[in-house]
């Protein structure tokens, strides 16, 4: 299983980066029991492990250090006597092959060495958990060596909150991976910029963390990371799921994460840096957007823009125009805007929008040529749900008062979206849409 390589990983990282000589065992007893288990909360859960068994006794039996010490001695023994399966190798089949399983249960007797199931332990409690109740495991030294350093401080802040729910280490990776990973982190004051995300029960009064956006973890690991990195995608609960590798694309992700800021910036000046992270929300969770065989550019499409393109069931939903420089709307449509053109990966496109908003906002407002069918046509131009109404459209607007260049312009852009491929229209709609109605607010 992944987690078991992820767990080694880990440990020979350590070795190079501290000078020691762990082995994954010695690992195990001397460092990840200690901060994980070694406590009367858990940092991690291992459903039917004998930790787990013995923390559910815990009403009954104090959670003692001799408890704990007993535990561990009776994993110890089950580890190497046992034929590893999911209850204590993390990530394998389970024991019955009617019971929920991560992968297929075979009669062949592989090797699976107590190392292994050692790793396993460490490598789960390396996860990154996302929204969508899914775990990410993320194939990168900087990585899997913040999140180590990541655990003492989850220790150290559960022993500061006695409120907090135990059992989250892999939702506490994913909000540190969000703060180690920032460039104003201080590793000597690790909670000085940013305190956990936590929502408190106002009946029990008890606190959790809360789960980071999946599009969150993506953008701080490009802003950091600016390479393709290989993941492993996968969910440990009473049903195992595995969804599998996915590769992020990371430099075209921080290409899009690079100017939406620019955007945002421009329309609402003192934005801090990790802002778009709270603004950008996507029209597909995790495992959604892990089904189109990697996350880059395609999968960062923002929450809601679909109901603006033209498609099937029609034109799509006009744009508002903004009422203002302060009006939120400026924000969400930067967001589209910027993903459009990520997607449409074509300048003159672009600038042909651009160009075409401009005029058609002037032809709408032009009251020496009649603003009242003027407006109409516009607005059924903008109604176009496929190429040849656009083209109908622009043909209707011509007339023999129109200014050459105008003319010229729209016989460019029918020569141009002819040529466009069809998947790529509704995209180059939306976008002339969304700028004509920022247009309208400048006119």
């Amino acid at each position: 299983m992944y987690t078991a390589y992820i767990g080694r990983r880990l440990v020979a990282l350590l070795n190079a980066r501290e000078g020691k000589d762990y082995t994954v065992q010695s690992f195990f007893n001397e460092v990840y029991y200690k901060v994980v288990f070694d406590d009367d909360r858990y940092l991690q859960h291992v459903n039917n492990s004998k930790f787990d068994q013995a923390y559910k006794q815990k009403g009954k039996t104090p959670l003692t250090s001799f408890v704990r010490a007993n535990a561990l001695a009776a994993q110890h023994l089950r580890i190497q006597a046992g034929e590893p399966d999911g209850s204590f190798f993390l990530g394998g089949a389970a024991a019955e092959s009617s019971a929920g399983t991560s992968g297929q249960v075979t009669d062949m007797k592989l090797p699976i060495s107590d190392q292994e199931v050692y790793a396993s332990w460490i490598g789960a409690a390396l996860g990154v958990g996302v929204s969508g109740g899914l775990t990410v495991l993320i194939d990168a030294d900087e990585v899997l060596l913040a999140l180590y350093d990541g655990w003492q401080v989850y220790r150290n802040y559960m022993h500061q909150t006695p409120t907090l729910k135990p059992h989250q280490i892999n939702t506490w990776n994913g909000w540190w991976l969000k703060n180690a990973l920032n460039p104003k982190f201080d590793n000597a004051y690790p909670l000085s910029r940013a305190m956990p995300d936590v929502k408190t029960d106002k009946t029990t009064g008890r606190a959790s963390l809360e789960t980071q956006k999946w599009v969150s973890v993506v953008f701080s690991l490009a802003r950091k990371i600016p390479r393709q990195l290989t993941t492993y995608v996968y969910s440990l609960s009473q049903m195992n799921t595995t969804v599998g590798f996915i590769q992020l694309e990371l430099p075209k992700i921080v290409a899009v994460e690079r100017d939406a800021y620019k955007q945002l910036f421009a329309a609402q000046g003192g934005l801090k840096e990790d802002s778009l992270d709270n603004l950008y929300n996507t029209e597909l969770g995790f495992q959604r957007a892990c089904e189109l065989g990697k996350i880059g550019v395609q999968a960062l499409e923002p929450a809601s823009l679909r109901e603006y393109m033209p498609g099937p069931r029609g034109p799509g939903r006009p744009f508002k125009t903004p009422k203002g420089a302060n009006d939120p709307l400026h924000v969400t449509y930067a967001l589209y805007q910027t993903w459009i053109i990520a997607m449409l990966n074509n300048q003159q496109l672009l600038d042909l929008a651009q160009q075409v908003a401009n005029t058609l906002s002037q032809l709408a407002n032009n009251s020496q040529r009649g603003t009242k069918v003027n407006r109409t046509a516009v607005n059924e131009l903008l109604g176009a749900g496929n190429r040849r109404e656009l083209i109908d459209g622009m043909s209707a607007l011509i007339d023999a008062k129109m200014p050459v260049e105008q003319a010229t312009m729209f016989d460019g852009v029918g020569n141009t979206i002819t040529l466009m491929p069809l998947v790529d229209f509704p995209l180059f709609m939306a976008l002339l849409r969304l700028k004509y109605a920022v247009a309208q607010t400048k006119s």
